[in-house]
C-alpha cells in the first residue's frame, strides 16, 4: 500500500485497481487479533477485511487489526454487521479505507450504503476527522479531508442472495458503488442448494456469471470469496477483480491439519 506508517496516503490503491480493471487479491482476519492481521499483511495481500459481521472481534481490537494491517503494507477495510449507518461511521472513523456491506439486494440498499459511507451532498456522513486523516496526502484536494475520503474509501455491496443477483446490474450501475462481492456460501442457501450441489454446470455457478457479466456490462468490479490460489487465479482469468483467499483461520486450520496428519507417532 503505497503511503502507510507515517508517510502520506495519496491514493486508495484497491479503488485504483478496481476502477482501472486489475485485481485487487486479499484475505479475511476472522482469529480477533491484531498480530495475525499484522502478519497476513506482510504476506504482501492488497487488503485485509477484519470481519466484524461473523467474528466476535471487539472494537478496541478491530482498531489495532486495522493498525497492524496498515504497518505490514495492506489496506484495512472492514466486512461491517449490516448496512447501517451507526457502524459504518464508526468502523471508518476507526480507520477503514473500505467497507464490504452484506445483504445488499437492490438498488435502493446500495444507494444507502453509499450515502452512509459520504460526507456532504454525496452522503450523510457525520464529520470527524478520524484515525486516518493524519495519514491522508489530501494535497490534491485543497486540504479538504472531506473530498480525500469521499474519494478514497471502497464501497464494496455483497450480492448473496437470488434476489440480490436479479438486480445485479442495477446495484452495479449505482453511483459510488466501486464493485461487488459474491457471497457464494450464502447465494447458495438463498437458492436452497447445498455446497455439493455448487460448481463448473451448476446454477449457482450460472448466477455468479451472471453478476460478473452485469459488472462487465456497466463497467463496475465483481469479485467473490475463493477457497485456494487455484479458483483465485481462474476468477482472474474470467474478469473478476476484488478476490479473497480464505481466511486466516481456514489457512491457519487447513495448515495445521495437514502437519499434523503427517506425524509418524510411533
Amino acid at each position: 500500500m503505497g503511503g502507510i506508517g507515517s508517510n502520506k496516503i495519496a491514493h486508495n490503491p484497491v479503488k485504483y485497481n478496481l476502477h482501472h480493471g486489475l485485481p485487487a487479491i486479499g484475505t479475511w482476519i476472522s482469529l480477533c487479533s491484531p498480530a495475525s492481521a499484522e502478519s497476513m499483511a506482510r504476506v504482501g495481500w492488497d487488503w485485509l477485511v477484519i470481519d466484524v459481521q461473523h467474528s466476535p472481534v471487539g472494537f478496541d481490537t478491530m482498531v489495532n487489526s486495522f493498525r497492524a494491517a496498515q504497518l505490514g503494507g495492506a489496506v484495512p477495510m472492514a466486512r461491517v454487521p449490516w448496512n447501517d449507518i451507526v457502524w459504518m461511521q464508526r468502523i471508518l472513523d476507526a480507520g477503514a479505507l473500505g467497507l464490504v456491506i452484506p445483504m445488499v439486494n437492490s438498488a435502493e440498499d446500495a444507494e444507502k450504503a453509499v450515502a452512509n459511507t459520504k460526507y456532504g451532498g454525496s452522503g450523510i456522513r457525520s464529520f470527524t476527522s478520524g484515525r486516518i486523516s493524519s495519514y491522508a496526502d489530501t494535497s490534491d484536494y485543497g486540504g479538504d479531508y472531506t473530498d480525500w475520503a469521499n474519494d478514497n474509501i471502497a464501497v464494496i455491496p455483497m450480492i448473496e442472495t437470488v434476489q440480490a443477483v436479479k438486480n445485479a446490474e442495477a446495484i452495479l450501475s449505482v453511483e459510488g458503488v466501486d464493485g461487488c462481492f459474491i457471497g457464494p456460501r450464502d447465494l447458495a442457501i438463498s437458492m436452497g442448494v447445498k455446497p455439493h450441489e455448487t460448481g463448473p454446470g451448476s446454477e449457482h455457478e450460472a448466477m455468479m456469471m451472471s453478476v460478473l457479466e452485469a459488472g462487465k456490462k456497466v463497467g463496475t468490479a465483481v469479485g467473490k470469496h475463493c477457497d485456494d490460489a487455484d479458483e483465485v487465479n481462474e476468477r482472474i482469468a474470467q474478469g473478476f477483480q476484488f478476490l479473497a483467499l480464505a481466511s486466516d483461520a481456514g489457512m491457519m486450520i487447513k495448515m495445521a491439519t495437514s502437519q499434523f496428519k503427517a506425524v509418524r507417532r510411533p
